[in-house]
Protein backbone atom coordinates (compact mmCIF):
# COMPACT_ATOMS: atom_id res chain seq x y z
CA UNK A 1 0.00 0.00 0.00
CA UNK A 2 1.20 3.08 -0.96
CA UNK A 3 1.55 6.40 1.38
CA UNK A 4 -1.38 8.22 -0.39
CA UNK A 5 -3.85 5.15 -0.57
CA UNK A 6 -2.99 4.81 2.85
CA UNK A 7 -4.38 8.32 3.69
CA UNK A 8 -7.38 7.82 1.31
CA UNK A 9 -8.45 5.06 3.44
CA UNK A 10 -7.74 7.63 7.04
CA UNK A 11 -9.81 10.40 5.14
CA UNK A 12 -12.78 8.01 3.96
CA UNK A 13 -12.78 6.39 7.74
CA UNK A 14 -15.86 8.01 9.07
CA UNK A 15 -14.31 7.39 12.55
CA UNK A 16 -11.28 9.37 11.90
CA UNK A 17 -13.25 12.19 10.70
CA UNK A 18 -15.63 12.33 13.65
CA UNK A 19 -12.97 12.69 15.73
CA UNK A 20 -11.45 15.58 14.14
CA UNK A 21 -14.72 17.37 14.22
CA UNK A 22 -14.57 16.66 17.77
CA UNK A 23 -11.57 17.82 18.41
CA UNK A 24 -12.61 21.09 16.33
CA UNK A 25 -15.62 21.26 17.81
CA UNK A 26 -14.30 21.34 21.61
CA UNK A 27 -11.54 23.89 20.43
CA UNK A 28 -14.31 26.50 19.28
CA UNK A 29 -16.09 25.30 22.69
CA UNK A 30 -13.18 26.93 25.13
CA UNK A 31 -12.92 29.72 22.50
CA UNK A 32 -17.01 30.91 22.79
CA UNK A 33 -17.04 29.81 26.60
CA UNK A 34 -13.82 31.86 27.75
CA UNK A 35 -14.20 34.95 29.68
CA UNK A 36 -12.50 38.40 28.32
CA UNK A 37 -9.36 37.86 30.47
CA UNK A 38 -8.74 34.43 28.97
CA UNK A 39 -6.89 35.59 25.73
CA UNK A 40 -4.23 32.93 26.43
CA UNK A 41 -6.27 30.19 26.38
CA UNK A 42 -8.19 31.57 23.29
CA UNK A 43 -4.88 31.98 21.59
CA UNK A 44 -4.07 28.33 21.98
CA UNK A 45 -7.74 26.86 20.81
CA UNK A 46 -7.21 28.89 18.06
CA UNK A 47 -4.29 27.67 17.14
CA UNK A 48 -4.92 23.86 17.60
CA UNK A 49 -7.99 24.56 15.31
CA UNK A 50 -5.49 25.94 12.58
CA UNK A 51 -2.50 23.00 13.30
CA UNK A 52 -5.84 21.08 12.66
CA UNK A 53 -6.95 22.29 9.59
CA UNK A 54 -3.33 22.34 8.21
CA UNK A 55 -3.24 18.85 8.80
CA UNK A 56 -6.40 17.65 7.30
CA UNK A 57 -5.52 20.27 4.13
CA UNK A 58 -1.92 18.40 4.05
CA UNK A 59 -3.51 14.88 3.51
CA UNK A 60 -6.06 15.85 1.43
CA UNK A 61 -3.48 17.16 -0.56
CA UNK A 62 -1.56 13.72 -0.69
CA UNK A 63 -4.66 11.92 -1.23
CA UNK A 64 -5.92 13.54 -4.48
CA UNK A 65 -1.93 14.07 -5.50
CA UNK A 66 -2.64 10.63 -7.84
CA UNK A 67 -5.92 12.09 -9.37
CA UNK A 68 -4.50 15.30 -10.41
CA UNK A 69 -1.39 13.64 -12.04
CA UNK A 70 -3.92 11.29 -13.86
CA UNK A 71 -5.82 13.79 -15.27
CA UNK A 72 -2.85 16.30 -16.13
CA UNK A 73 -1.62 13.27 -18.38
CA UNK A 74 -5.33 13.42 -20.06
CA UNK A 75 -4.32 16.98 -21.12
CA UNK A 76 -1.66 16.32 -23.27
Amino acid sequence: MTQQEAIQNVLASQEFLDVVEELKANHLQTIVYSTEKETNLREGAYHRISCINELMSTLESIAMTGEIKSKAWKIF
